[in-house]
Order: C-alpha cells, then structure tokens, then sequence
C-alpha cells in the first residue's frame, strides 16, 4: 500500500529517508528549513575548515558506495559534493521543500493521518500525510551548562554551533570548554593565534586517532581496523581490553609527544569501549607544543574577567566557547521525548506506532550515522509497506527495556550519552528486522567473504548481499576487493577465541556479547 510521507529535514538522514521510502514506491515530500540540503553540512551550518572523523567508506550510503575513491576522510567540500551527487543520480531533488519551515505536527483526531504545519515565505499551509518521518538531527538547539557568574562574565561567549572563524579569536586569552570532534577542531583552530588558550574538561577523555599508530599498514584508518571487526565487537571485552592496553603502552612510551600525552589521556580515561569516544586526535599537538593548557576537573565558576576552576586556579580571560552540546529538541511537535533510549529501537513510540518515526536520532561509537540512518529508513519503508510489523506494545516496551539495559552496561562511564550504541550491535539487530542480516559463512563454505564479514570493516555494503533491494554482486565485489585488515595469525587467534567463548557460554568472562532482544544468536563460530 503506497503512503504519503511527510519527510522533516534534508540532512544525511532525510536524504536517506527519502531514498528508501521512494525505492518502496512511497510518496514522499521533504520539507527543508535551508535553503540547501545537507543539514549540518550544509553551507553556512558550520566552518568550513572541518574534515569528517570518519572514513568516506562509512559515510557514504550503500547503495552508492564510492569505490572509485581511495579510502580517506573527506572535507566539508567534498562531502556536500557527494550529497549533491547522490540526489541527482537517484533524483531525490525534486522531492525536497527548501526555505520551509515545519510549525506543527499534529495527529490528526479520529483519523489516520497527521496535519502538517509548514511556513514558507511568510505564508502558512496546512497539509496532510499518512506518516511523518522526523530527520531534524540532534544539532538544533545549542546547550551552554548553567555555571555561577556566568552571567556575569563580561567577555564574548559562544557556542560551537556559531563558531566560524578563529581569527577573531587573535591575541586574546580563550577559555574552550568540553570535549568533542568540533572541540578538537576549534581549540586547535584558536590556539594558534591565540595568546592563551585553556580547555576545560571534567575527565580525561578517550581519544581514537583518524589512524592508527604502529599499525602493520597505513592505509587503515580507525574505523577500517580490525578492532571495529564484528568478531571482536562479539567478543567479550577482555579480548579488546588485552589488546589495546598493549597499544595504549606503546603510546605512552613513544618519543613523539603528541602519541605519548594521547597514551596517557587514555590509559586515565578508562576503558575505551565502555565510554563514548571522540575521533579526532589533532588536539594533541598544540598540548605537546604548550599552545592549549589543559584543566581536568570542572569549573567552579566565573567573574567579570575571569575563571576560577574547581582546583582553585584562576585565569583571566577574554572569550569563552562553549563546545558542550546540543539539547534534544522538537518545537513542532506537541510530545516531549527527553531521551531516544525510551523509543522503540530508538525510532517510534510505542503508543503512537509506525506513522511517527524518527530516523538519525542514534550515535554510534563507530561508525557512520548515514548507514544507520538507511538502515532505519529500510525498516521503516518495509513497515510502510506492510512487509513487516512492528511487535504488540508490550512486546516493544520489553525490548526497549533490554536494548536501554544493554546500552548502560556498554557504555557505563558515559551513560548520559543517552543515544550512544555499538554500530554492529545496532546495525545487525536491525537488519535482523529488515531481513537483510548477512549470512556469515563457514570456513569451508567460503572463506573470503567469511574473513570479510567477521574480520574486517563493517561497511554497510555487507546489508545489501541479501534482503529488500539487495545489490549482490557490487556489494560482494566492493567486500572482497577491500585489503585484509588482519593478519592470518591475528585471524587464527580470534577465530580460536570465537570457539571458546562458544564451547564456555555460561562462564561470564566467556559470554558473547549481544543485545539481548536480538531475535537469532550471533553467528561467529
């Protein structure tokens, strides 16, 4: 049954809705506040001088994964060049509203549907549509901590959301607060024209670097190492807490002091698998090169001139920016949701079911956002085309018990990150809904695509071998033809590992990891 759907924003996840409720033969009309597509990537949306954390692989879409380019990190430039290139090639453009706003959504009484207020030029319209499917992002509404004397501060103060250009910043002393990709970026950017630059966190952080160091092969970037592979993201945690100790030592024993201060960021962080993580390291050398003194332990609070730190340190300063956050927002709609664990599978409320759908709202701690977005918006096409339900409500509060329980005991030093998940753990409890799970093959069976599947990078590719709109060959072609990340030897001893943790599934230092709610056991023996 074809629906009308009201798509809510043209970032990287409505562009991925539109796409795969389109390929189920939906009507979809998307309605964007810019004036131009990409959401935060936009063209005024952020600085210009930002290089994405993750790999072009991860953030590229599976149907359209670009094989030509060498795996690298693309820039703001590049990236919008993909976005723009990817909705004229499956002509998704003429589906989009731009410079319209969305006022209200409200479901509409006695009936299924729902009115949608927009605003465009100054003029209101009222329309109606079957589903609405939020994509606003989590980068709405800035979020500055309320600290004492704040207010009374009589220098500039801004948020990392209006941060564009560091010269402004030139021979003042700057005072940057929390930790984050954009923090890296901006506080580094500052730095080096600034004639103090001070950043103020309440930990020590976990930082990923975009590569590894001392790794066998450079070509890997992080979110292409073996450490981010589905058997070890299966494994228990002391198989990766094992091996990173042994990196983070290295670090810290490095003559290069950019590595060794990262190594001992994260040897006092704690473990980096149980906290979200900020994939971006080029912070590090100002620290190294003493261009950005680092405070570990919060403000106490502000004065006219200055900032006092709960060590009882004073700075003067002259500007503050805030890279602290974004608060969970929807001005149009008359539900509140405080936190997205509370969701089914972080997408729909229980109680008002499919025709509200949020897709984007997840963070993974590796991982591109746009491949799970797809995968939310191939769930919710086959929803919308009556292929799948979704459970009873009972049944969808239950899992959302277990999937929050699960999440907590993942990341358990930054459990506020109330939208963080492991990208395999969510991708592949989703794509157990869709009906696109790949099938991990034996070692007899197949080899090549067994190595790939389970050792190697979890490109979204691997969801498009089988199920709804597969694509076999292109995805089969695209993962064979990606290097081996591991070593044989490496692959032997997880494969070895794999079959312990198989044979000892009751003893707890042995037990796969898994959400519980998954509905099939994790194939990786």
């Amino acid at each position: 049954m074809k629906k009308c759907v009201a798509v809510i924003g043209a970032g990287l996840s409505g562009i991925a809705a539109i796409k795969q409720l389109t390929d189920e033969g939906h009507d979809v009309v998307c309605f964007e506040r810019l004036d131009n597509l990409g959401g935060v990537f936009s063209r005024n949306e952020i600085y210009d001088d930002l290089h994405l954390t993750i790999s072009n692989y991860f953030m590229a879409y599976s149907d359209d994964v670009p094989s030509n380019e060498r795996l690298k990190f693309w820039s703001k430039a590049e990236y919008r060049e993909y976005l723009n290139s990817y909705v004229e090639k499956f002509n998704l453009e003429e589906k989009i509203k731009y410079s319209t706003e969305v006022t209200s959504v409200r479901q509409t009484p006695g009936a299924d549907s729902w009115e949608v207020e927009v605003s465009c030029n100054g003029e209101m319209e009222r329309l109606e549509f079957d589903s609405v499917v939020v994509c606003s992002g989590h980068f709405q509404r800035p979020k500055i901590p309320e600290i004492e004397g704040l207010e009374s501060f009589k220098g500039d103060v801004v948020h990392s959301k209006f941060y564009r250009d560091k010269n402004f910043y030139e021979g003042k002393r700057v005072l940057c607060v929390g930790m984050g990709e954009s923090s890296a970026d901006i506080t580094s950017e500052i730095s080096s024209v600034a004639k103090k630059c001070i950043l103020s966190l309440r930990r020590y952080h976990a930082v990923a670097p975009r590569y590894m160091a001392f790794q066998e092969d450079t070509y890997f970037t992080i979110d292409t190492s073996w450490l981010t592979s589905r058997i070890v993201n299966r494994l228990p945690h002391r198989f990766h807490a094992g091996i990173t100790k042994g990196i983070f030592r290295r670090y810290v024993n490095s003559r290069n002091p950019d590595l060794r201060i990262r190594g001992q960021w994260l040897m006092k962080s704690g473990p980096s698998f149980h906290q979200a993580v900020t994939k971006n390291e080029r912070l590090f050398k100002p620290i190294a090169d003493g261009k950005v003194t680092p405070n570990i332990g919060g403000i106490q609070r502000f004065d006219e001139s200055g900032v006092i730190f709960k060590d009882g340190t004073r700075e003067k300063i002259d500007a503050v920016v805030f890279c602290s956050g974004y608060k969970l927002e929807f001005p149009f709609l008359d539900k509140q949701i405080s936190d997205m664990r509370d969701l089914f599978k972080q997408m729909f409320i229980p109680e008002v079911g499919e025709s509200l759908a949020f897709v984007g709202f997840v963070r993974p701690q590796q991982g591109g956002i746009p491949a799970i977005a797809e995968m939310q918006s191939r769930y919710l096409a086959q929803l919308y085309s009556d292929k799948t339900k979704l459970p009873p409500i009972p049944e969808q509060r239950q899992i959302i018990g277990q999937d929050a329980e699960h999440w907590r005991s993942e990341y358990r030093i930054t459990p506020k990150v109330a939208s963080l998940v492991n990208y395999c753990h969510y991708m592949d409890s989703l794509a157990e809904l869709v009906g696109c799970m790949p099938r991990i093959p034996s070692l007899k069976e197949d080899l090549r695509l067994r190595v790939k599947l389970l050792h190697g990078p979890q490109f979204a590719a691997q969801y498009r071998l089988s199920g709804p709109h597969s694509m076999p060959e292109e995805s089969r072609k695209f993962l064979l033809e990606f290097p081996n990340i591991s070593s044989w030897r490496r692959i032997a001893y997880l494969e070895a590992s794999a079959f312990l943790c198989k044979v000892m599934p009751r003893i707890p230092r042995f037990r796969i990891r898994v959400m519980s709610s998954s509905r099939t056991e994790p194939a990786i023996i």
